[in-house]
């Protein structure tokens, strides 16, 4: 066989490369998937199993709030523990003082205020009342979301393929909220739903920002940055506000004293997995930005919206109906009519 020509073993290459960026997408959409699936798994455990729901009303919902916003306060910073350890190893750690001086730096801190205590609230808060198979199809509409944002202040035209995919995802939407269970929908599903679209509209706003600090930061370090801001903002504000605005209005224990409890039950090592894959999910999405480009990562990154389905259907008892996977499925490609043209989502070459 004759030897390659240098062209050929440049595109051999760059053919390599994009496949793994393809498989850095899709590795970032199942373990977002496989994280929301075991972060609602973990209200099964200590200290939320001896927690009384039974009385219903406002102070169930509160106390609810409680152990959800607990449940994102241990994945952020589960999250950013496990990041800054990856960028440890890697020797980038000593870059994030320097980076967050910077204008993009602090464009990245903003997208983690609006990704994590609004974004991830919102989305554990949805999975807590109204089920992961439930939230994680509505939060994959950020990127039609994030395409309406970027009309409205970045005046940015869209191509008509990308308003069809808004319209598919807002159409799923709908599908998914009408979608039977295999129990009847409870009291706060409502609630649930709604906290959940304001988690989509934290994260495509965070997606608007962070693109933009990332063009000239690191993504790992913008990464690292991210979830440890969002971490700390947790504990600074959200901690002291819901504790202050709960307590002596519903009986509420403090968040701070379940955040405790967690730390010495059994939920500790489910939240410690569940940030474990969802920190390394944003690992692999943010590679995949890299070596594959925005739109096939996000179009990839957002099949979570069917796995998610699949992971409650197979690990949490739920039962999945035909309706449900319809709406689920009219997100997915929704978002990937918004993200790419499916017609070159997987061509390689001339990447």
């Amino acid at each position: 066989m004759a030897d390659k020509s240098p062209q050929e073993v440049l595109d051999a290459k760059q053919l390599k490369h994009a496949k793994r960026g393809i498989l850095a997408g899709l590795m970032s959409g199942v373990l977002w998937a496989a994280s929301g699936t075991i972060l609602g798994t973990a209200l099964g455990f200590e200290p939320f199993l001896s927690i009384d729901l039974s009385g219903g009303g406002d102070s169930a919902l509160a106390v609810m709030v409680a152990m959800a916003i607990c449940g994102a306060i241990m994945h952020d910073t589960f999250a950013a523990l496990w990041v800054g350890v990856h960028n440890i190893r890697s020797g980038k750690f000593k870059e994030y003082g320097r980076t967050l001086r910077t204008k993009p730096g602090k464009m990245v801190c903003i997208g983690a205020i609006l990704g994590g205590p609004i974004g991830m609230s919102g989305y554990l808060l949805g999975i807590t009342l109204v089920n992961a198979a439930f939230a994680l199809p509505i939060t994959a509409a950020y990127p039609a979301v994030a395409a309406i944002l970027a009309t409205i202040f970045f005046k940015e035209r869209n191509p008509l393929r990308v308003w069809l995919g808004v319209v598919l995802c807002i159409l799923g939407a709908f599908v998914v909220y009408y979608a039977p269970m295999d129990a009847p929908k409870g009291e706060f599903f409502t609630v649930g739903m709604i906290l959940t679209t304001l988690a989509c509209l934290g994260w495509a706003s965070e997606g608007l920002l962070s693109t933009y600090g990332m063009d000239m930061i690191d993504p790992d370090i913008a990464l690292g940055i991210r979830e440890g801001v969002s971490a700390i903002a947790y504990f600074i504000f959200v901690i002291p506000i819901v504790t202050l605005y709960m307590g002596p209005k519903f009986g509420l224990t403090p968040i701070w004293e379940l955040v405790m409890q967690v730390g010495s039950t059994s939920a500790l090592p489910i939240y410690a997995f569940g940030g474990f894959l969802g920190g390394f999910s944003y690992v692999y999405w943010y590679r995949a930005l890299n070596m594959t480009g925005v739109a096939r990562a996000m179009a990839l990154n957002v099949t979570y919206a069917l796995w998610g389905v699949i992971f409650g259907a197979v690990f949490t008892g739920f039962v999945a109906t035909g309706q449900l996977f319809l709406g689920a499925g009219f997100i997915a490609v929704g978002a990937i009519l918004v993200s790419a043209n499916p017609r070159e989502l997987f061509k390689l070459r001339n990447t």
